[in-house]
Formats: structure tokens, sequence, C-alpha cells
């Protein structure tokens, strides 16, 4: 039987209940180790330059602009990881998308469309 490797994860959210949230449903695609977790974005880089994963998950709960600047960041790092942003609205989702986002999906998505996004994000789906 063929075994997976981990998608070393890194969570930003502001520290609280949705964060605990968001780890827990990531739980939905067994691939996935969140590795750790950030509250703000500048917490974030020092985390991402010091781990490398390969997937960081952006929660709404931070301002666009600081998730944008993440984005930026993140997608001119030496080793770029795939992006998943959580928005509270449409017009978010399109801020994120131009900022180089992987995947962006309203914050009350269903678990069925998280799992499918996941799947496509870290190489097991269409």
């Amino acid at each position: 039987m063929h075994k997976q490797h981990a998608v070393i994860t890194i969570v930003v959210s502001r520290p609280g209940v949705m964060q605990q949230a968001l780890r827990t449903s990531l739980l939905i695609c067994p691939a996935i180790t969140v590795l750790d977790s950030a509250g703000d974005g500048l917490t974030a880089v020092r985390r991402i330059a010091a781990h490398q994963p390969a997937l960081v998950v952006i929660d709404a709960n931070l301002l666009p602009e600081e998730a944008e600047a993440l984005i930026a960041i993140v997608k001119t790092s030496h080793t770029p990881a795939r992006c998943l942003v959580f928005v509270q609205s449409q017009r978010h989702e399109a801020m994120m998308t131009a900022a180089g986002a992987d995947a962006v999906m309203l914050r009350d998505s269903s678990a069925g469309e998280l799992q499918a996004v996941l799947a496509r994000l870290i190489g097991l789906g269409p």
C-alpha cells in the first residue's frame, strides 16, 4: 500500500475558537499535517521561513490587506507554498485571487467543498 507524504501546513488565524475550528476542519484530509499556527501576518512570515510548509491556510479573520501581503511574501519566497485563503465576501474573493492565492473559499463553504479544494491543492484530486 502506498503511503502518502505529509503535507506540512501552517494555519494563519487570530488565536481563539476560530483558529481551533480551522485546524480541526483540516483533519478532513489525512495527508495534511498542521505543524504550526500564527495569529498574525508577521508571525506567519517567521514561521513560514522556519518550517517551509507546502500549504499555508489563511483565515478570513485577518485583514484583507494583511492576507494580500502575506500571499505576496509566500509566493516570492525561496520555496513558495500553496495558499488557501478563506474570505467573508465575494469582493474579498476577487482580491485574494488577484493577489495570487491558489484557492479562495467563502468562510461558510461546506466540508465537502473544503475536502475537494484541499485534494486539488495537494495533488490528490482533479
